[in-house]
């Protein structure tokens, strides 16, 4: 039973209770953090993942059991917080932010995420959020009716936040979780702002926008305040003797300050009448008589935090019209009763609702108080594959995918989701030629978080496209169809990964464009089947060709890795030399012997060697220019950086060891003549007499396989499969 001490421990600092005086201590640590509007607050609470590479927060790569992760959304981000920092700017939530885009692209996802970070943040000594309820003790400690008169009977108290239960006749909570700043009165609260947030200029103008600098009580807490304020004939000391300050956490499941709205029908806010609750009938009679009401609702609850809108317009319209005064003011308006909200509104809706609700005659009302933010599916196969992985580590007891098999299936569903290049919306001649020109896997591949420029393209056509990848990523971004808007779902994908899992223990890539090549026949299930095909884009059959004649060259450059053959040239020394020369031609200059200490001119006959070794087909002159060009800017980004010329220059490497592909081919082809026997002998059970395979051609084999699957993680059975399979089309 140890973990009652240790959970009693941990909860001690997160359901803190203070008195009034109390509390004001704790803004004198942190005025800061204890002034924060929601806004401010969350872009804290972001700001406290570290970021990963300077690309992601780590927040939502990171693993919840209620929250999945969220990968590749990084624009989606971007724009939320730009958008808490306009709000920074104006002083309160102006905008709701309306997430918009296809079924299934993790718009729901993200903000469970964010509300999730808001949960864990709020646990947080840094992250700490403060209410305040009213408590009324009873007659063993003042005189009189609960507390209303200002003479005690025994010994003086400060405040009664602390007393026990059998103490206290009545507690009356902040249904709006009103913030404990709220009680000083608003001249003497500004000036205090003022004293404690002056030295930070920017801050300042922040804070004096905000609710907390110009707002007020709500209404029921300020008809309680005035209501003891009189009764005490205006002694502030003795009505905040009545307020316990309270931590809360932020809580999605418990609906506080994280609430999500669904789409069914029912109202967001309510008033309700509770003076003739019998519950409260022990508060003090100068309360008895006041129509004290009590707000609930959604809105309510998720004040001082997030309200989610999911699917928010395939609700009736009349349900959210208050939304318009509300982004205006940041008020509602409840039955007369005027309340001053500070909450991050934020809702989801597809592409279909959202076209049918322009044409609405209020559409333009709300247009101006909307930021509408686009959610598409990604355009990165490299994060698609990251959505999945937890899903296959599941299945890995009864189904192994072997390497590659789940990024053929995400390259797939990229590919569905890419428009062709227009040279007419590139004004760079060049790169509007070379964009043309990109097929759909060489523009998903480029489109990736690697940018892998496409092979056999010269390096000044790799530079333009390079430089010119923005524009080619934007192309479509303010297009009515824009990419990532069809295509392929992640829910669809998810399905087809449990619908291979049940077919075999073991799935390849080729098992993979199998399924892929039925599903393209059923265009009544997708509506990227029927899309009219553009060149090689929006054309199934094309991707699952592109895809194929990837994956068997990835598993050819696997395979050669793997036969244990050594190329015993020194790549590093070989293009050393090479770049040396080349330098030394480009500039007029001679070279060093460093044997004899004499200066010797380049050497054209090794720089030409060099350049057929590498089966060079553009021009030699600019090529070499290149190499030197991008050799310079490396060193200028890397100053006193030791470096090697393999590694600035990996093309050079690659394109070195297919020089040592010959022989390479000779042990391939030899194995596929005994890969056959090796087979039966395993379902042998093991080496058997009279089987035509050599002791070395068995050794080759065992060492090809153990290399493949302790270098590139396949299976025994996946290794031979693909070994069989890349012999079929290639050898």
């Amino acid at each position: 039973m140890k973990w009652m001490d240790d959970a009693s421990k941990e909860d001690q600092s997160r359901n803190e209770v203070l008195s009034f005086h109390e509390y004001m201590e704790v803004f004198e640590q942190g005025p800061e953090r204890a002034t924060r509007p929601s806004y401010r607050y969350l872009l804290d609470m972001l700001a406290s993942y570290s970021k990963k590479n300077q690309s992601n927060y780590t927040l939502f790569e990171t693993i919840h059991d209620d929250a999945a992760a969220v990968y590749g959304q990084q624009k989606i981000l971007n724009a939320i917080i730009q958008n808490l920092n306009n709000f920074s700017e104006e002083g309160f939530n102006n905008k709701f932010i309306l997430l918009v885009g296809p079924n299934g692209s993790a718009k729901s996802s993200f903000i469970r995420k964010f509300m999730k970070g808001a949960e864990d943040y709020s646990k947080t000594t840094e992250g700490a959020l403060y209410s305040f309820s009213w408590v009324f003790p009873i007659d063993n400690f003042v005189k009189g009716s609960l507390g209303l008169t200002s003479k005690f009977s025994g010994s003086e108290l400060n405040s009664y936040a602390h007393l026990e239960d059998k103490d206290i006749s009545a507690i009356l909570p902040s249904e709006m979780r009103d913030h404990p700043l709220l009680l000083i009165p608003a001249s003497f609260r500004q000036q205090l702002i003022d004293e404690k947030m002056g030295h930070d200029k920017e801050l300042h103008d922040s804070i004096k926008k905000s609710f907390l600098y110009r707002g007020d009580l709500s209404k029921r807490n300020r008809m309680v305040y005035d209501a003891l304020l009189k009764n005490y004939k205006g002694n502030h000391k003795e009505v905040l003797k009545h307020i316990r300050v309270e931590r809360f956490n932020i809580s999605r499941r418990y609906s506080i300050g994280a609430v999500t709205i669904e789409p069914q029908l029912h109202v967001d806010a309510t008033v309700q009448q509770i003076t003739m609750d019998r519950r409260l009938a022990s508060l003090p009679p100068s309360l008895q008589s006041l129509n004290l009401f009590q707000i609930q609702g959604e809105v309510m609850m998720a004040n001082r935090g997030i309200l989610e809108y999911s699917d928010l317009l395939k609700r009736p319209l009349d349900t959210f019209k208050y939304l318009l005064m509300t982004m205006e003011t940041a008020n509602i308006n409840l039955q007369g009763i005027l309340t001053e909200l500070d909450i991050f509104f934020i809702g989801t809706s597809n592409e279909i609702h959202l076209s049918a609700f322009k044409q609405h005659p209020d559409y333009n009302s709300f247009k101006g108080r909307f930021n509408f933010v686009k959610v598409p599916y990604l355009l990165d196969y490299f994060e698609e594959e990251k959505i999945y992985h937890e899903q296959i580590e599941g299945l890995r007891e009864r189904t192994i995918f072997e390497p590659f098999a789940l990024r053929s299936l995400c390259l797939f569903a990229i590919l569905t989701r890419l428009r062709s290049p227009q040279s007419k919306d590139y004004e760079d001649k060049k790169l509007s030629r070379i964009a043309a020109d990109l097929n759909p896997l060489q523009k998903a591949l480029l489109l990736s978080s690697k940018q892998e420029m496409p092979d056999g393209m010269d390096s000044e056509s790799k530079q333009v496209l390079k430089v010119g990848l923005k524009e080619i990523t934007e192309e479509y971004e303010h297009d009515s169809l824009y990419e990532g808007k069809f295509g392929l779902s992640p829910r669809d994908i998810k399905k087809i990964i449990y619908t291979l899992s049940e077919q075999q223990p073991h799935i390849t890539f080729i098992e993979v464009l199998e399924y892929l090549k039925d599903l393209i026949s059923k265009k009544g299930d997708y509506d990227f089947l029927n899309m009219t095909p553009h060149g090689d884009f929006h054309h199934p059959a094309r991707f699952l060709t592109l895809i194929k004649t990837f994956a068997l060259d990835i598993f050819d450059r696997e395979l050669r890795d793997s036969l244990g053959l050594v190329d015993n040239r020194t790549y590093e020394d070989y293009i050393r030399r090479y770049i040396t020369n080349i330098n030394a031609y480009i500039k007029g200059e001679k070279i060093k012997n460093e044997i004899t200490g004499k200066f010797e001119p380049y050497d054209d006959f090794f720089i030409k060697e060099f350049e057929t070794n590498i089966a060079l087909k553009e021009d030699a002159q600019k090529y070499r220019s290149f190499l030197i060009a991008k050799l310079g800017a490396y060193s200028l980004d890397n100053p006193g950086k030791a470096f090697s010329y393999a590694t600035v220059f990996p093309d050079i490497v690659d394109a070195l060891r297919e020089s040592f592909r010959s022989e390479q081919k000779k042990c391939i082809e030899n194995i596929a003549k005994n890969i056959v026997f090796y087979e039966a002998e395993l379902m042998g059970g093991g080496e058997t007499k009279g089987s035509p395979l050599s002791e070395n051609d068995r050794k080759q084999i065992l060492t090809t396989i153990k290399n493949l699957e302790s270098r590139y993680k396949y299976s025994r059975e996946g290794t031979l499969a693909m070994i069989k399979c890349i012999i079929k089309e290639r050898y």
